[in-house]
C-alpha cells in the first residue's frame, strides 16, 4: 500500500525536536533546494525524487519522510511504490541548512538528510540510519560534503553546516565489497545537475546492478544487449515481472523447438532467452520495483531449463542416439544436485558457492550452467553434430556438480570455523544493508 501524501502548512507541526525517539527509528528529510536543482530529472527510468522516496521507504528504520521544498516549487505526489508516509512541507531559505533551520519545528531530534537531486547508494542510506553520532558524506577526499547526513536537531543552532563541525566521511574511502553482488561495487553519491550528469547517472546505475560473479557469456556477451533493452524498458510501463513471464514462455518455446528438431532456431532463441533472463532482474533493481514474485524466478528457470535437456534427449533418441534419453535424465539429476548444494551453502553457512573460495570464484566463469551449455550447443547444432555437443554438456554438468558437491562435503566435515564473507563497512554497520534477492 502506498504511503499517504500530505501537504503540510506552517501551522501543522509534525514532531518537535524535543519529541522522544527510539534509537531504532529515524525521520528521513528530503530537501528540494529550488527548481534549478531539478528533482524531477529522470535517471534510470524514474525521477530522482521518486527513486529517493522509494529507497527511503524500503528502510525499516525510517519512520516517515518529510519533504522540504520552496513554496513556489510544485511537485507530484509519490507513486504507490513509496510505502512510507510522505509529508510535503513548504519552507524558505537559500541553502539546505537554512531550509532545515526554518523547518526546525517539523524535525525530530535525530534524522537523516538527503538532497532530492542526489543519486545515492542504498547502502549509504542504510549506513546513515544506523549512526549514533552526527556525520555527513562527501564523494571523495577533498570534496565538499553533499547534503547527505545523519543529524541531530541541536546542530541547527549553528548558522551553517561548516560551523556545526560535523564529521565528514569520504564515500570513496569505504570498502566496496558487496556480498549480495559477489564482488566489489563502488559506492555512488552523485549530484545530478544537467543532462550530462543524468547520462553519467545511467552508467553508474547500470554498473551498480551488474553482478560481479558470472559465467563467460554473462560477463562478455550479455551486458551490452541487456543494458540496451533495460534503457528502453525502464521509462516504459513494462514491468520486470512481465519480462519474466515473456522469458519463461520463450524458454518453453525453446524446449518445443528442440523436441521437434528445430535445433538451430532453438539455440539462437535460447541465447535471446539468456539475455532476457538478465533483463528482468536489472530492470527491477534499476527502477526499484523488486517484488516477492521476482524472488521465485529461479524456480521457473529450473523448470524451463530442464525441459530443454529432456526435449533434446527426446529428439536425439528418436534420431537414433542410443543413450540420449539417459543423458538427459543425468543432466536433470546433475542440475538438481547442484541446486541442492547452493541451497545448503546459503541456508547452513550463509554463503554463495560462487565465491566461497578463490578457485570456485574463477571456476564460476566456465562452470556448467544453462548459458555455458547453450554456447556449447551452438557450434554443434550448426555443424550437424548435436549429439556430441549434448553429451559434452552433460559431462561438464557432471564435473561441475562433483566439484561443488566436494566443496560442500568438505565444509560439512571440517571443524566449525566458517569465516564470513567480507562485507563493506556499510553492511557491517547495518545487517543486510542494501541486500537484494537472488535474482531481483
Amino acid at each position: 500500500m502506498g504511503g499517504a501524501h500530505v501537504q503540510s502548512t506552517d501551522a501543522d507541526v509534525l514532531e518537535p525536536a524535543t519529541h522522544p525517539t527510539t534509537s531504532a527509528r529515524v525521520q528521513a528529510v528530503v530537501v528540494c533546494r529550488d527548481a534549478s536543482a531539478n528533482p524531477l530529472r529522470t535517471v534510470g527510468g524514474i525521477t530522482l525524487l521518486e527513486r529517493l522516496l522509494r529507497q527511503l521507504s524500503e528502510l525499516e528504520s525510517v519512520d516517515f519522510i518529510l519533504l522540504l521544498k520552496p513554496i513556489d516549487l510544485s511537485l507530484p505526489p509519490p507513486s504507490k511504490r513509496v510505502r512510507k508516509d510522505v509529508v510535503y512541507q513548504d519552507t524558505s531559505g537559500a541553502t539546505v541548512w537554512e531550509m532545515l533551520r526554518h523547518a526546525r519545528a517539523h524535525l525530530r531530534d535525530r534524522f537523516i538528510l538527503v538532497a532530492a537531486d542526489l543519486l545515492i547508494d542504498q547502502r549509504l542510506l542504510s549506513w546513515l540510519t544506523a549512526q549514533t553520532t552526527e556525520v555527513s558524506l562527501s564523494p571523495r577526499i577533498g570534496d565538499r560534503p553533499e547534503a547527505a547526513a545523519f543529524l541531530r536537531a541541536k546542530s541547527l543552532d549553528a548558522p551553517s553546516l561548516e560551523a556545526a563541525r560535523i564529521k565528514v566521511v569520504e564515500v570513496a574511502s569505504l570498502p566496496t565489497y558487496w556480498d549480495a553482488m559477489h564482488g566489489d561495487v563502488p559506492f555512488h553519491l552523485q549530484r545530478i545537475r544537467n543532462d550530462d550528469d543524468a547520462e553519467h547517472g545511467w552508467q553508474i546505475l547500470l554498473d551498480y546492478i551488474q553482478r560481479r560473479t558470472q559465467e563467460l557469456p554473462a560477463r562478455y556477451f550479455d551486458p551490452f544487449f541487456e543494458n540496451l533493452i533495460v534503457r528502453r524498458l525502464a521509462p516504459s510501463a513494462i514491468t520486470a515481472n512481465q519480462v519474466t513471464l515473456a522469458t519463461t514462455l520463450l524458454g518453453f518455446l525453446v524446449a518445443a523447438l528442440y523436441a521437434t528438431g528445430w535445433l538451430r532456431v532453438g539455440v539462437l532463441l535460447a541465447i535471446f532467452v539468456e539475455v532476457l533472463d538478465g533483463v528482468d532482474g536489472k530492470l527491477a533493481r534499476i527502477t526499484r520495483t523488486t517484488s516477492k514474485a521476482g524472488e521465485y524466478e529461479h524456480i521457473l528457470d529450473f523448470f524451463y531449463e530442464n525441459s530443454w535437456w529432456l526435449a533434446l534427449g527426446f529428439f536425439l533418441s528418436k534420431d537414433g542416439s542410443k543413450f540420449a534419453w539417459h543423458a538427459a535424465l543425468l543432466m536433470v539429476a546433475f542440475d538438481l544436485a547442484d541446486n541442492i548444494v547452493y541451497s545448503v551453502a546459503d541456508v547452513k553457512w550463509h554463503r554463495s558457492v560462487d565465491n566461497a573460495t578463490a578457485f570456485l570464484s574463477r571456476f564460476r566463469l566456465v562452470a556448467g550452467r544453462r548459458n555455458i551449455y547453450t554456447w556449447l550447443f551452438l557450434p554443434g547444432f550448426f555443424l550437424s553434430i548435436p549429439g556430441i555437443s549434448f553429451y559434452l554438456a552433460v559431462a561438464w554438468a557432471g564435473v561441475t556438480a562433483a566439484i561443488h558437491a566436494a566443496w560442500c562435503i568438505n565444509e560439512a566435515i571440517r571443524p566449525e570455523s566458517h569465516p564470513a564473507s567480507p562485507v563493506p563497512y556499510a553492511e557491517q554497520s547495518v545487517p543486510g544493508a542494501g541486500r537484494i534477492p537472488p535474482d531481483r
